[in-house]
């Protein structure tokens, strides 16, 4: 298969590009950085196949559509189709909102949001010649109750998970899945040394490698055999998700206020 990836220089990006490219995938690394990329690379398996020609790195911004373009381009020159878009590039910021940077929080929604719309947008032509064509979005439990203290990055993931849901059922006569993985507190670069409620009292019990493991099985698994929209990574977003489908908000909400900041 020919994956591309956004957000590839390092976390669950670049955890899950190795993965998929041990099992022999030919994959696109892209981000913004290009400098980190090309680290990234230097490690032993990615290296082997960057000299094999199996993957491809260059410089994405999501949220400009011209960059995309040239991605797309990269990837076609390079192995001829695409297969699988992996929308993982993404930003956090914390802190309760009137404290927090709004030129941030406005940069938050242009990459979560509107970098995964244009990719979608962008990649459903390619994508429906595929055989098993889909698209993967990385959302977050956070996208189950709406969080505080991260309530820009949550509404963000809301906004994925409801194009993931309309997308899904929009793509199905392209041939085309469309899912998300939702992932609790992950151990990364992007919650090192961040100060909220929610990881004090819940901790931060999933690793990068947790997370790819599942965005691995789910790219290069059958469409066929894909049944859910929403796939849920660790136990207790696991937990979360099943609640939230039988519970009153006013408990889920209850449930939050003990999780988070009261």
């Amino acid at each position: 298969m020919n994956i591309l990836i956004t957000g590839a220089s390092r976390g669950i990006g670049l955890a899950t590009a190795k993965k998929l490219v041990a099992k022999g995938h030919n994959v696109g690394l892209f981000a913004t950085n290009t400098a980190t990329l090309e680290n990234a690379v230097k490690d032993r398996v990615l290296k082997k196949a960057l000299k094999k020609n199996r993957i491809i790195i260059g410089q994405l911004d999501v949220t400009q559509p011209d960059l995309w373009d040239d991605a797309i381009t990269q990837m076609i020159d390079s192995f001829g189709a695409i297969d699988v878009l992996i929308n993982n590039a993404g930003v956090l910021v914390t802190g309760t909102l009137p404290t927090t940077d709004l030129n941030e929080q406005l940069s938050l929604i242009d990459i979560n949001c509107k970098g995964v719309l244009i990719g979608c947008h962008k990649l459903a032509p390619y994508l429906a010649d595929s055989q098993d064509g889909k698209i993967l979005n990385l959302s977050s439990a956070s996208a189950i109750y709406g969080q505080s203290e991260v309530a820009a990055y949550s509404a963000s993931k809301f906004f994925v998970r409801g194009l993931t849901e309309g997308l899904n059922i929009e793509y199905e006569k392209l041939g085309i899945k469309v899912i998300d993985v939702m992932p609790l507190w992950v151990k990364s670069d992007m919650t090192k040394d961040i100060n909220v409620t929610s990881i004090e009292r819940l901790g931060v019990n999933l690793s990068v490698n947790d997370v790819a493991k599942t965005m691995c099985k789910l790219t290069i698994s059958p469409n066929r055999k894909i049944k859910s929209t929403h796939y849920s990574v660790g136990m207790p977003a696991k937990v979360f998700q099943k609640l939230s489908q039988v519970t009153p908000d006013s408990l889920i909400r209850w449930v939050n206020t003990k999780v988070g900041a009261e």
